[in-house]
């Protein structure tokens, strides 16, 4: 069955939450028609004479069978549903808005369609290769505002009521189409002639200035890079009150969580960041997954992989200020290497027979693994022959679908150098990643390599790995595809870096003097957070002692470049977090004695850089932390990016004399941002009472979903009320699972807490152990497993 074209009518009815609509499909079939429907009940279906056609609406398969024989030409289903509140398909979010003093509400409808999420909307043949045409038209109250994936071509007004009809949108995939009714405000540019425009609750659209010059500056660099114009006539940029993901890319009208989207001269600088790379990861799918789309699921690191890779690309050419690779090797290849460390672990492209399977593999591999791969693909083929295959495979394969191979075949024709297509495949079908390891003898060089684990180890393997290494000044490439090697450079060894900037997919363990060797060799920040990363999880896995790990760390106290502070920060801090008697001391000394050194720093980085240095410092002292939350008198004075660290000392220093003056700013913020920064100060606590009552505004609808299904990883953080929090989650389990319901988000909050919150409490892992056994929640067994599984690393690092 081919379908064509849908010509889409709805009408809304606002007040009751719930829509009516017919729909009339273009399609060819040689049997029948199969959509796919859920909880979208449809009232009748006629062919293009007006005809009753017989079908059957199966609700536990979800489709709807209609008898139409072989046919070509288009049929008509009416159907119908309510607007739910669970975060997927046309659902109901709420934006909380003081006026007057007096707190109140707007209903927003908007939609979320990925991955199989369109079903929940229109009956539809609801699959990534199934693309067609999407004609909107939809009836509202005239005094709603409506948006969708293209521009506006009429309105008619019908009594109290107006029917919007938008353009036609070109052939894309159904889990690219957007609905958002409700009061927008909207701030406007262009971007040579078409219009840019970010939506917002009232009051808000003026916060969405960096958003627009980021969006206009991506559009600039994707068009040189890619060689393509932006295919669409405009450019939405939604603020979606409750959301469950970060963005989503509809062609044409991205949503958007606020937090994600605005930003301004009041923001910290870590929050623009963020914001940049949001917004050019959602545009770099304009082409990378609405352009050309994956067939199928299985393909998914085609959009996300090449999307998160060209978001950096395109934000450190932009923004250099903030050395964007540096986040990358922190905030995409460092939790890849975390998350590929499981038996939960996956290939890049995936086996995905179920699409319910499909929600789970929105992870790090799919995300960073797979941008990690490209960066090191990228490296081997160069950069130029890089791109042009890109473009390559863009032109060739424009408003259709692709495979995997598609790409990597045009990337090795584009660069000449044969073999590529076989390094990329052994790449993205291999689960897992190895660890090298070095050493040397004499003028040699030596290499090993296996895979690595840190849960209990399963099996083997032998990686295609592109080695990169320097010795003696003099830097060799080869592809290193067997158990063991060796280079032999012909005289004694001076100096000795291996995997070099980090742009290889593997860790590095340097045995006997090769680690003196490589301090001694000026290593960049790539190379050092390397080694700080492969050491800690050495020690959380075995291969090395936590000692080892220590001595690395100390070698490098005394480094004053960023990444290495920003990441020895973190490590020291959750350390302290598992075990606070043994670490206090050591993320003390460390966190005092580089605060001098950036607390007169004003640049972006080293902005950054303090305000971590100040959260920890108010996490491991408690005169500190009293210190520094009395500024919380003058909050909102303080440098933006220290607000949060002066937040969060505020809370431990002052406990339950801070507690009603963090709510009650809370309740009065109008920005998420702000909310969110309040929040985690909230949580931080350490009077376990006080903590659970924060925890408990998830309860009472005034925290927001998307937050309410996340603070399970936040609240695990702290030490000092695990076990009350475990209580409370415990309790609340069904509730916030709820909230998250066809969406992966509390399961990856859940598998972030679940190794803290089991540090001393068996019932936690009994707990998870006995569900998996049960199959109690088989859309969480995936984090619950690899949860269960970071257990035992968490408790070698406490000493445990």
């Amino acid at each position: 069955m081919r379908v064509d074209r849908y010509e889409i009518f709805v009408d809304v009815d606002y007040k009751n939450s719930y829509y009516r609509g017919v729909e009339r499909i273009y399609l060819e079939t040689e049997d029948e028609v199969r959509l796919d429907a859920v909880e979208v009940k449809v009232t009748s279906v006629k062919d293009q004479a007006g005809k009753e056609l017989p079908f059957v609406q199966d609700d536990k398969e979800n489709k709807v069978i209609i008898r139409t024989g072989k046919y070509s030409g288009h049929i008509e289903v009416s159907f119908e549903a309510p607007i739910k509140d669970k975060l997927s398909g046309l659902y109901r979010a709420k934006e909380r808005v003081i006026k007057d003093g007096k707190e109140e509400s707007i209903v927003y409808f908007t939609t979320q369609f990925e991955s199989i999420h369109a079903r929940e909307f229109i009956p539809c043949v609801d699959e990534p290769a199934a693309k067609a045409k999407f004609k909107l038209t939809v009836r509202v109250d005239k005094d709603l505002d409506v948006i969708s994936n293209m521009p506006t071509e009429s309105v008619k007004e019908e009594g109290d009521k107006k029917v919007v009809s938008f353009q036609e949108t070109p052939r894309m995939s159904t889990y690219l189409l957007y609905l958002g009714v409700g009061k927008f405000e909207e701030l406007k540019d262009d971007y040579n002639g078409k219009p840019v425009l970010v939506a917002t609750p009232p009051g808000k659209s003026q916060r969405g200035k960096f958003a627009i010059d980021v969006a206009k500056k991506s559009l600039s660099y994707y068009e040189g890079y890619f060689g393509i114009p932006y295919a669409l006539p405009k450019l939405h940029l939604i603020v979606v009150p409750e959301f469950a993901a970060g963005a989503m890319e509809n062609w044409g009208a991205i949503t958007f969580r606020e937090t994600a989207l605005l930003a301004d001269d009041n923001s910290p600088e870590s929050v623009k960041k963020r914001v940049a790379e949001v917004v050019a990861h959602e545009l770099a799918h304009q082409w990378f997954g609405n352009l050309v789309t994956m067939y199928w699921w299985d393909d998914l690191w085609l959009n996300e992989s090449f999307a998160t890779f060209m978001s950096y690309k395109s934000v450190s050419a932009n923004y250099p200020q903030w050395d964007m690779w540096g986040d990358f090797v922190s905030s995409e290849t460092g939790p890849a290497f975390f998350r590929d460390s499981f038996s939960t672990t996956h290939p890049i492209h995936a086996d995905i027979k179920d699409p319910h399977e499909i929600e789970q593999i929105f992870d790090d591999i799919t995300y960073g693994k797979g941008a990690s791969i490209l960066r090191m693909i990228e490296g081997f083929v160069g950069e130029e022959a890089f791109r042009n295959g890109v473009r390559l495979y863009l032109k060739e394969h424009s408003y259709g679908n692709a495979k995997a191979h598609d790409l990597w075949e045009a990337i090795e024709r584009a660069s000449g150098i044969k073999g590529v297509a076989e390094l990329i495949e052994d790449w993205i079908t291999s689960p897992g990643h190895p660890v090298v390891r070095v050493s040397v003898s004499g003028t040699k060089v030596r290499f090993s390599q296996e895979r690595f684990w840190i849960s209990e180890r399963k099996e083997d393997r032998v990686y295609k790995i592109p080695l990169t290494v320097e010795v003696n000044g003099k830097r060799v490439s080869l592809i290193f595809d067997k158990k063991e090697d060796a280079i032999d450079v012909g005289e004694e060894v001076k100096t000795l870096r291996v995997n070099l900037s980090r742009t290889g997919f593997y860790r590095v363990l340097y045995e006997g003097d090769a680690l003196n060797l490589f301090l001694s060799s000026n290593p960049d920040r790539y190379e050092k957070y390397g080694l700080l990363d492969d050491y800690l999880r050495f020690a959380m896995a075995g291969t090395v002692k936590v000692d080892d790990y220590l001595s690395v760390a100390k070698a490098l106290f005394d480094d004053g470049d960023y990444l290495v502070v920003q990441t020895l920060t973190g490590h020291l801090l959750l350390l302290w977090s598992l075990n606070r008697e043994r670490y206090s001391g050591l993320l003390r000394d460390y966190v005092f004695g580089q605060m001098p050194h950036w607390r007169t720093r004003r640049d972006e980085l080293g902005r950054m850089t303090y305000a971590q240095l100040l959260e920890a410092g108010a996490w491991a002292d408690e005169g500190f932390a009293r210190g520094l939350g009395a500024l919380f008198d003058a909050y909102d004075k303080v440098t933006p990016d220290f607000r949060q660290a002066v937040a969060v000392a505020f809370a431990i220093a002052y406990g339950e004399s801070a507690y009603d003056e963090l709510l009650d700013k809370y309740r009065k913020s109008q920005y998420d941002e702000d909310r969110n920064r309040l929040i985690n100060a909230m949580l931080s606590f350490r009077n376990p009472g006080l903590v659970v009552s924060a925890l408990s505004l998830a309860l009472t609808g005034e925290m927001k979903r998307q937050e309410a299904i996340r603070i399970p990883a936040t609240a695990a953080f702290n030490p000092y009320t695990r076990y009350e929090v475990w209580k409370w989650l415990k309790t609340h389990f069904e509730f916030l699972r709820s909230l998250s319901s066809g969406i992966a988000t509390f399961a990856r909050s859940m598998r972030a807490a679940m190794p803290r919150l089991a540090l001393t409490n068996s019932e936690v892992q009994e707990f998870f152990e006995r569900a998996l056994r049960e199959n109690r929640y088989p859309d969480m067994s995936i984090e619950i497993r690899t949860g269960l599984e970071m257990i035992p690393g968490y408790r070698r690092l406490a000493g445990l």
